[in-house]
C-alpha cells in the first residue's frame, strides 16, 4: 500500500489522439478522463473506452508521467522531516501531499512544489531520526514515525515500535492499552514455545510475536539512538515528485493522486 500518481498527456486536449470510438468523453467531477455515461447499461461502451485509452496516443494510458511516490510509512516520514525543518518553508507540500489515495493537485501548485523541493534539497535543515538498531552491526531495523505513534509492527495481542523514549511493546486489547515492555537498550531471546522474551531497562516480558530482525537468525541485542539524516535519504520521493510536478507544469494538467 502506498501513494502513486500520474499526469495526463495533452494528446486528447490537443486533438492529436485517435478519435474515441464512443462518447461523450471528458473530464468527470473528480478530474479523471472518462466516458461520461453511467456504467450500468453502458458496460460495452466503457470497455471500448478503456481500450481506446490504452492505444489512443504514444503515451501509455495517456499519461505524460506516472510514478510510485512511496509507501505510506515513507511518505509520513518525509512529512515528519518537512515539519521538523519548518512547514513555513513548504506550504505547498503541506497542503498538496494527500492523506490518502485520490484527489488531484493543479499545475499552479505543482510549480510551487518544485521550488519547495529545491529548497528541501539544497537549503533545509534536516533533523535527526530515532531508530532501533542491531547493537552488533548498527543495522537500522525500525524508524520512529510520529503519525503512527511509533508503531511499526502489529499482530494479535501486540503492537511494537520505537519512539524517542525507546523500543516498546503494547497490549492493544487492554483499555487503555498497557505497556508490556519498554527499554532503550535490550535483548531478545526466542523461547522454545516460539514466544519472544525481552529483557532490558529493568523489565522482562514474554510476547507472542515474530523476532525483531528476521526469523532465521534474529539478532540478540538492540539499542535505540538518534541518527543524522540528509535530504538525500528522501531522493526516491523527491525524484518522483519532481518528475510529476515537471510534467504537470509542462502540460498544464493536474497531478492525479491514486
Amino acid at each position: 500500500m502506498g501513494l502513486d500518481a500520474y499526469v495526463y498527456c495533452r494528446c486528447w486536449q490537443d486533438g492529436t489522439a485517435a478519435p474515441p470510438p464512443v462518447g461523450p468523453v471528458g473530464l468527470d467531477e473528480e478530474g479523471y478522463l472518462n466516458l461520461l455515461l453511467p456504467w450500468e447499461g453502458n458496460e460495452d461502451a466503457h470497455a471500448a473506452f478503456d481500450t481506446w485509452v490504452e492505444r489512443a496516443c504514444p503515451h501509455e494510458q495517456m499519461e505524460q508521467a506516472g510514478e510510485r511516490v512511496s509507501n505510506w510509512a515513507g511518505l509520513r516520514l518525509f512529512q515528519q522531516t518537512l515539519e521538523a525543518a519548518g512547514w513555513s518553508h513548504f506550504p505547498t507540500l503541506h497542503a498538496g501531499l494527500p492523506s490518502g489515495n485520490g484527489g488531484w493537485m493543479p499545475a499552479e501548485q505543482a510549480a510551487r512544489m518544485l521550488d519547495e523541493l529545491d529548497f528541501f534539497v539544497h537549503r533545509a535543515r534536516i533533523g535527526d531520526e530515532v531508530v532501533l538498531v542491531d547493537e552488533a552491526t548498527g543495522q537500522e531495523l525500525m524508524t520512529y514515525v510520529a503519525a503512527y505513534c511509533g508503531v511499526t509492527t502489529l499482530g494479535p495481542g501486540y503492537r511494537a515500535g520505537v519512539d524517542p523514549d525507546g523500543f516498546f511493546v503494547l497490549d492493544p486489547d487492554a483499555d487503555p492499552p498497557v505497556t508490556l515492555f519498554r527499554a532503550s537498550r535490550f535483548e531478545q531471546r526466542v523461547l522454545p514455545d516460539g514466544q519472544l522474551e525481552f529483557t532490558g531497562g529493568g523489565m522482562t516480558a514474554r510476547v507472542a510475536m515474530p523476532p525483531i530482525g528476521g526469523q532465521r537468525t534474529p539478532p540478540p541485542r538492540f539499542k535505540v539512538e538518534s541518527r543524522p539524516r540528509s535530504a538525500a535519504d528522501f531522493d526516491y520521493i523527491v525524484g518522483a515528485l519532481r518528475r510529476l510536478c515537471a510534467a504537470s507544469v509542462a502540460t498544464g494538467n493536474p497531478v492525479m493522486w491514486c
